[in-house]
């Protein structure tokens, strides 16, 4: 039942790889972009030492010269991760869950405030930021036909597109979206909020050796 969240867990680990290659698979449509903030106040935002800041730039920098990512861009970037499956659609949704101010464009800050809380936030900040990439429209509310598209899109993600059996494939998803959504929905509501959410993780100890094995496996 928990293996939807292990998934997401898992291609989170992945978003640090998002600027490797980008000069070979994109380019630059916008003009180059300084972080609008300093490296002080970078630390400050974050819990990255000045040393890291500085190398998580050149890196980003190097990847990405105009020091920015559009949708487009990322989603590339995110094939080249999945080589076998279907990974647009899933990319588009981490990518909303990254451009946490909708400007579709994701700059340095951002990225650097997405590995920030993966490696030093809470577990509970670690389970909010999947629960949020699980809301699509953003509005702290989970129903049914997000938990499906989101379900969906990690299918076509892990299952080689030759391999994918539309009619039951479909009910696959249509079963596990069925299994979580219960499970998720604690108080019968026909709908899951964030504290629903975390109930029922926090309380998962697969969800939360996932959730450890993610922070120790990010590679800064």
């Amino acid at each position: 039942m928990w293996h939807a969240v292990e998934t997401s867990i898992q291609t989170a680990n992945k978003t640090h790889q998002v600027g490797t290659s980008f000069k070979k698979n994109a380019t630059p449509s916008h003009p180059i972009s300084r972080p609008a903030c300093s490296v002080a106040e970078l630390m400050k935002r974050t819990k990255f030492s000045k040393d890291q800041i500085r190398h998580l730039y050149r890196r980003f920098k190097q990847d990405s010269p105009s020091g920015q990512v559009n949708r487009e861009q990322f989603a590339i970037i995110f094939a080249t991760l999945f080589p076998t499956g279907e990974s647009y659609r899933y990319s588009l949704y981490v990518f909303q869950n990254i451009d946490r101010l909708n400007t579709n464009i994701i700059r340095f800050e951002d990225m650097l405030a997405t590995f920030s809380l993966l490696v030093y936030g809470s577990m509970k900040d670690r389970l909010g930021w999947i629960f949020d990439l699980y809301d699509l429209n953003k509005d702290g509310i989970l129903t049914r036909p997000e938990l499906f598209q989101l379900i969906a899109s990690i299918f076509q993600l892990i299952i080689p597109i030759r391999k994918l059996d539309y009619r039951p494939t479909l009910n696959t998803i249509e079963e596990r979206t069925d299994r979580l959504f219960r499970a998720w929905d604690v108080h019968d509501k026909g709908s899951i909020n964030k504290e629903d959410f975390l109930q029922y993780c926090l309380q998962n100890e697969a969800i939360i050796r996932s959730m450890d094995k993610l922070k120790s496996e990010i590679c800064l």
